[in-house]
């Protein structure tokens, strides 16, 4: 019987390894489905790890129950962060209030923790892909799966039910970790199977978001089994789709823009920033800020309306006086030269065609009510959402495991003193900016802690 068993070898599993070791647990398992640790952490933020912010405000993070979120961050700032990954050797590099590794490598990130497990002593079992976990007071947790082998006769070193040699070949070179991968690529596979117990269970096994990574949220069937309530899962930090045909001529453009998101006379959401406009809708950090508030107000069939400017560092009166100004200096070229130089030509044809602009006419004999509509146009270009991203294409799950059933800070269960859960598989989503990484290594930290603390 193990002391502490973790299931999910991603950001939060990881550091609860690490932490619940130091903390002076004699045994801890990581038990990991894929055939590596941090398979998404290591491609997330385009491969450079946003791990954390210096900006740190309670809004950044969305749950059904905002309350847990304060104890939280009292015991794990980003500050506490940028001195646990120092301790690790992981020096920070700062863009604005985003911090990165200063390798701009996520990959060098994960290489460290696995350093960290390997040098505690941490067992660990890839490819094993737990089904189904039961608890008894007398005899703690069972876990049930099936593990991945390699068929008898391919490579006799293989045959291991814990594969920590395979991940963390003596110092994790690099031309190692190939060479295992090209080995592993030529050998034939099969399936057994696996039960495993442990008096402590941590599940940190992830959400739905990245299905392409290995997200298949069995941890939520695991939270139910185990007594838990898992709140309605859905997509974050996605983007937003619509079933408006002008989409197909945008396609490709990116433009600043500042959005407005409003239910009735009530302003939910503003802010400024890249737009990229594709060929369903429209994606973007800006518009994965508020694609949760658009599926709720979807969700909820709230009478609501999405406003982009296109020209969001003009008042309204500045912006019309600069059209009527831009009508004489151009009064001597066609219509369809009107927004040449302030937009791209795709976003300018979508423009013309939403107001009938005389494309083909001379500048000087169009009317000033017709500049002055396209001018409220780019100011005021009402977006119909029909519908946001799935998870295939989302960045974090929204909904998770009930946090009213969790004692914060240490992520404890209060259904059973045995059971933790850390990272995206609780109810608690955060915005762009590093704040889900934030939240995935500051639970799985102070969870680790309290496992390793606690155990007899």
């Amino acid at each position: 019987m193990k002391d502490c068993i973790i299931v999910g070898g991603g950001a939060a599993g990881m550091v609860a390894a690490i932490e619940a070791k130091r903390a002076g647990a004699k045994s801890v398992l990581l038990v990991e489905k894929q055939s590596c640790l941090g398979k998404k952490l290591s491609q997330t933020g385009n491969g450079r790890a946003n791990f954390t912010n210096l900006s740190m405000p309670i809004s950044a993070y969305r749950s059904n129950h905002p309350e847990c979120i304060p104890p939280f961050l009292a015991q794990f700032n980003s500050k506490d962060s940028l001195e646990y990954f120092k301790s690790l050797g992981i020096y920070p590099k700062f863009r604005g209030d985003y911090v990165y590794p200063y390798s701009d490598q996520a990959k060098s990130l994960v290489q460290c923790l696995e350093n960290a497990l390997h040098k505690l002593g941490v067992e660990i079992c890839l490819q094993h892909r737990v089904e189904a976990i039961s608890w008894t007071e007398k005899e703690g947790f069972f876990l049930k799966g099936k593990k991945l082998l390699p068929k008898r006769g391919d490579d006799s070193s293989f045959h291991k039910d814990h594969f920590s040699d395979y991940t963390l070949v003596s110092g994790s070179k690099e031309k190692n970790r190939k060479k295992e991968k090209n080995k592993k690529e030529k050998m034939e596979w099969e399936e057994k199977e696996f039960s495993l117990q442990g008096r402590k269970l941590l599940i940190a096994s992830g959400g739905l978001a990245m299905e392409a990574l290995g997200a298949s949220g069995e941890g939520y069937g695991f939270a139910k089994t185990l007594s838990h309530t898992v709140s309605p899962l859905f997509p974050s930090l996605v983007p937003i789709y619509t079933k408006e045909d002008y989409v197909k001529l945008w396609s490709g453009v990116r433009v600043d823009v500042r959005a407005k998101l409003w239910k009735e006379q009530d302003l939910l959401f503003q802010d400024e920033g890249e737009l990229q406009c594709t060929d369903y809708g429209i994606s973007g950090i800006i518009v994965f800020q508020m694609s949760r508030l658009v599926h709720t107000l979807l969700q909820d069939k709230a009478k609501f309306s999405l406003e982009l400017s296109f020209l969001p560092k003009f008042g309204e009166e500045e912006a019309k006086d600069y059209f009527l100004e831009r009508k004489t200096l151009l009064e001597k070229e066609r219509g369809e030269d009107f927004l040449l130089g302030l937009f791209p030509e795709k976003l300018s044809q979508v423009l013309y065609e939403r107001v009938s602009f005389p494309i083909k006419q001379k500048i000087k004999d169009i009317s000033d009510k017709k500049i002055l509509e396209l001018c409220l146009l780019c100011l005021h270009f009402p977006f119909l959402p029909e519908r946001i991203g799935d998870f295939q294409r989302a960045q974090c799950t929204a909904g998770g495991v009930n946090l009213s059933e969790i004692f914060i800070p240490d992520f404890q269960s209060k259904k059973n003193p045995d059971l933790y859960f850390a990272g995206e598989i609780l109810d608690v989503d955060g915005i762009c900016g590093g704040y889900n990484l934030h939240f995935a290594f500051g639970s799985g930290i102070l969870a680790g802690r309290a496992m390793g603390k606690k155990n007899d």
